[in-house]
């Protein structure tokens, strides 16, 4: 066998190995990921609610308006108030609200800065006390509500912090990292919902692709236990660096 033909067979010999050690990690790293069932944009909320019963006589804001803390948001005639005014029950002004002993009025407001989800009451309205007249969507606060079904053993797998890729509609990926895992068991398998917090979802840049229900892939890195848990890693990381994977 002349060199040139030992050469080849080595060279061919070391490229099968480097294919299969490629595919070895590749294969891995498979087993250390999961992707979501179904996933979509969530975003923390809160509602407004009448501390006293009365009467809508204010209507400062509708749907989809945005609001700052302290902006004015209803104001209501309130007799439950001005009932408790009346016995000398001392009524203040707090954060959420400003009252006017003199006129027997309450106007509330916001508390944090959003957008106005869903209006319950409007002008005219009457509401109880404790009842809810507004929705507001907090502002910078999107994340990612995420469906898994998956087998006890990797549901194991699942850590809080762990790395979470966010596949957006135009094909973008974000990271993303488990914050929360609710589970329940379907069929001795796990049906785990997870939920992923990303600050590169508040990116004004993808303002329509963060909104509240859009549809997205969550793929969640699972602990790695296998011998190459170091090997996939580091490979997986240099090809990260280089814009392939």
């Amino acid at each position: 066998m002349t060199w040139t033909n030992r050469l080849r067979l080595v060279g061919g010999l070391l490229g099968v190995l480097a294919l299969v050690a490629v595919l070895t990690i590749i294969f891995n790293q498979r087993q250390t990921q999961a992707q979501s069932l179904t996933a979509t944009i969530g975003t923390d909320a809160y509602d407004v609610g009448a501390g006293y019963g009365g009467t809508v006589i204010e209507q400062d804001v509708r749907e989809n308006d945005v609001v700052a803390v302290g902006d004015p948001l209803f104001t209501m005639q309130s007799p439950a108030m001005a009932a408790d005014v009346a016995n000398k029950v001392k009524v203040k002004s707090t954060e959420a609200y400003t009252v006017d002993t003199k006129k027997g009025t309450i106007t509330y407001l916001a508390t944090v800065p959003g957008q106005v989800d869903e209006v319950r009451a409007k002008l005219g309205t009457t509401l109880t006390g404790g009842q809810s007249f507004a929705r507001i969507v907090v502002t910078g606060s999107q994340f990612v509500r995420a469906q898994y079904l998956l087998t006890p053993r990797d549901y194991e797998r699942v850590q809080k912090g762990a790395e979470v890729s966010i596949l957006l509609p135009n094909n973008q990926k974000v990271d993303g990292t488990v914050s929360t895992v609710k589970v329940a068991t379907e069929q001795g398998n796990a049906a785990a919902e997870i939920r992923v917090d990303s600050p590169a979802l508040t990116d004004p840049t993808l303002s329509t692709l963060t909104r509240t229900g859009t549809p997205v892939v969550a793929t969640v890195r699972l602990r790695d236990d296998g011998p190459l848990a170091g090997v996939s890693d580091s490979a997986f990381a240099f090809l990260r660096q280089i814009g392939l994977s």
